[in-house]
């Protein structure tokens, strides 16, 4: 029997996201178990930049992905309904490898999700990503929405400039 609608879901937010690693030449390593708050880790060994402070940088990622719990907005941003206990998770502070949450915006329309020719694969739709560490914590008991700038859309380069500012200990 086929996986279901939501499993097959996971399984290309986290083919979106690999992709993006093979294309940097960076590593990612599912988790055992989503018990720490995230799904997968990317990694890459050596200096990503000449003024890096640190080698190898890590990134921790949760991973989501929704047509119907996304809404896009004029300016180009999207809000997404987050369950609250991964908000909680995502707000942490005191987290030694960084943590940020991606979520693949996807067709309604299950055929449309990946389309091939013998010259290209293609993913539809792309994936947004976000930092909420240090967010104010919600009273909300179920879901909060979050709204991620349409500046966040996660790219080969936006991938990169992620790991290289960890590698810089910047904020994200």
């Amino acid at each position: 029997m086929p996986n279901t609608q939501q499993l097959k879901m996971e399984d290309m937010s986290e083919t979106y996201l690999r992709a993006l690693c093979a294309a940097n030449g960076f590593s990612i390593v599912r988790g055992n178990h989503d018990n720490d708050g995230y799904d997968v880790e990317v990694s890459c060994k050596e200096r990503l930049d000449p003024s890096s402070l640190i080698y190898s940088p890590k990134l921790d990622v949760q991973l989501k992905s929704s047509y119907s719990k996304i809404t896009l907005q004029d300016d180009g941003s999207i809000t997404y309904s987050l369950e609250v206990k991964n908000y909680k998770t995502l707000i942490q502070t005191n987290r030694m490898v960084p943590l940020i949450l991606v979520v693949l915006h996807m067709h309604r329309d299950e055929s449309l999700w990946l389309e091939h020719t013998t010259d290209w694969l293609k993913i539809t739709k792309c994936a947004y990503w976000i930092s909420l560490k240090g967010l104010e914590d919600t009273e909300n008991e179920h879901t909060i929405n979050i709204n991620i700038p349409s500046d966040h859309i996660l790219t080969k380069e936006s991938l990169k400039d992620i790991m290289i500012k960890i590698s810089k200990q910047e904020s994200l």
